[in-house]
């Protein structure tokens, strides 16, 4: 028959089990994936976000975007000559907010990692493509809600015209505008970007108030390091 002191020993034991399955539980992905290769814990490393989330800086805002879900798939990786830099490929399906505006994509990513303290991290950020694209449609979004001719030229690829037409004049005219991006859906290809933007515009005329919804179209392409907007900005 077992004694107090034997129960005491053997609820010890069993504690120190649990922690050390605990421990491995939460270790080993990243264990297996260094003893297996970069190739495996880069992997491992995008399909950690769709549990942790993501959530990604966009300069100008005041919040960032956050995403409620978002899936990583057919994930390939490149690793550069000397194993200090790798570069992985994916699809992106991501629903999110930034701010009360609704954003969805589905396309192609591509993130850089590198090495730091031993493991493989994303340079910038788990979804580069994406908070680029993102980045580009805010700034185009506060340029129109100031009538900012010179900030949206500034959006614009190599031949891409400037501002004008109709739709430009009347936004100029509107007082007290506020511009709002109620929705983004993003289709990112290699190069290039889709965009349907389900906007608001509210304000007042001298003659009367002004609340119009509408939806448009609009074109991105990557220069450089950025996305740009092309044939058109409006």
């Amino acid at each position: 028959m077992r004694t107090t002191q034997d129960w005491s020993r053997f609820g010890g034991g069993l504690i120190v089990l649990l922690a050390l399955g605990g421990t491995l539980a939460l270790f080993a992905p990243r264990i297996l994936g260094a003893a297996a290769g970069p190739e495996l814990e880069i992997i491992t490393a995008l399909k950690e976000t769709e549990t942790e989330g993501l959530s990604l800086g966009v300069p100008g805002a005041p919040q960032p975007l956050k995403s409620s879900k978002h899936r990583f798939a057919r994930i390939t990786v490149n690793v550069e000559p000397g194993g200090q830099r790798a570069e992985a490929f994916a699809t992106l399906d991501f629903e999110g907010t930034l701010g009360e505006t609704r954003v969805g994509t589905a396309g192609v990513e591509r993130v850089p990692f590198v090495t730091r303290g031993g493991s493989w991290v994303p340079e910038t950020s788990a979804a580069p493509r994406l908070q680029a694209v993102v980045t580009a449609l805010e700034s185009r979004r506060r340029a129109l809600q100031a009538a900012d001719a010179a900030a949206m030229e500034r959006l614009a690829g190599p031949d891409t015209p400037g501002v004008g037409g109709p739709e430009w004049e009347h936004l100029q005219q509107v007082r007290a505008r506020g511009y709002r991006a109620e929705a983004w859906y993003v289709r990112l290809e290699r190069d290039d970007a889709v965009v349907t933007e389900h906007w608001r515009l509210q304000g007042a005329l001298p003659a009367r108030p002004v609340d119009t919804r509408g939806q448009r179209q609009l074109s991105l392409s990557w220069r450089g390091d950025e996305f740009l907007f092309s044939p058109s900005l409006m």
